[in-house]
């Protein structure tokens, strides 16, 4: 698949043609090596990780997706869907945003039925809105080949925290991404049916994706509890997750982030000491034990 830039991480610099079937030494007189459906523009380093790196570079109608050899992960992956049209696809999102920026003046002409149906169809808009900058995301983030590069390139456009990016992209992977694969799926990388969602605030998914360890379980725990009491609040149920599971390093600073992550919470203002001895979280300053005789005592936790 020849390009004007690499196809794997997109730059546009250095650019050469990787043979997905290899030419082997002294060429080939396959015609299945040199045809075009066989080559792939890559930039010089791509190319050089493919050869000398350990990637592997797999290639369908479907899906271009390059994993580590070494250690069998994903480096990265690309979707394709023949007769997809971009184009109209973005077209859409701009004529939502006319409707919506020229409709407000409208709204005053609407009889009693339509303001209610224009209520329910702004609340579908809205709650549909944050799951597609979720999708957004996570897909930058499956794109970021070295380091974080698409999804810090994001966060930094719109002035968005690079840490609430990272939530989003995991509430997306977490939630809404299916094992099926693009040939299995025709297509479609998830199973979402918006329409049946109860909680509409993207908190209660980013709670449940980042504070338990059982995302999905602790999700429909949420939509019980709100359909039973609807003053039931992220609050109480950050609250919940917290006295079922205790705040401790083993789970809020995960062994395999890099190690300036790690200093990342540990330097964070909102993260503080907890003394667990009592099997509750209690202010190392209100535990009274010596904490420098049982270290282990401390653990840390974040506070809402």
């Amino acid at each position: 698949m020849i390009g004007m830039n690499c196809a794997i991480c997109s730059t546009l610099l250095g650019l050469d043609r990787h043979h997905v079937i290899p030419k082997r030494m002294g060429g080939s007189r396959d015609a299945r090596v040199h045809a075009q459906s066989n080559l792939l523009t890559l930039c010089r380093r791509c190319h050089r990780n493919v050869h000398e790196g350990g990637w592997v570079v797999s290639q369908s109608e479907s899906e271009l997706k390059v994993t580590d050899r070494r250690t069998g992960t994903e480096v990265m992956r690309r979707l394709y869907r023949q007769g997809f049209d971009a184009g109209a696809f973005l077209a859409g999102f701009s004529q939502v945003e006319l409707v919506l920026g020229e409709g407000l003046g409208s709204i005053a002409f609407l009889d009693d039925e339509q303001l209610v149906e224009a209520f329910r169809i702004s609340r579908t808009v809205g709650q549909k809105a944050w799951l597609i900058q979720a999708a957004i995301l996570y897909e930058a983030q499956s794109r970021s080949i070295y380091g974080e590069g698409m999804l810090v390139g994001i966060a930094r456009q719109f002035e968005i925290g690079l840490r609430q990016a990272e939530k989003y992209a995991l509430v997306w992977r977490t939630f809404f991404v299916s094992d099926e694969t693009p040939e299995t799926s025709r297509g479609s990388t998830n199973n979402v049916n918006v329409d049946a969602i109860f909680l509409e605030e993207p908190s209660w998914y980013v709670v449940a994706a980042t504070e338990s360890p059982a995302p999905h379980r602790w999700l429909a725990y949420a939509q019980d509890r709100k359909a039973e009491n609807p003053g039931y609040s992220i609050s109480d149920f950050r609250s919940d997750i917290h006295a079922a599971h205790p705040p401790s390093v083993g789970n809020l600073v995960p062994g395999s982030d890099a190690d300036e992550r790690r200093q990342r919470w540990w330097e964070c203002p909102w993260v503080e000491p907890f003394c667990t001895r009592d099997g509750r979280p209690i202010p190392v300053e209100e535990c009274g034990c010596n904490r420098d005789r049982d270290p282990a005592g401390a653990v840390v936790g974040r506070t809402p």
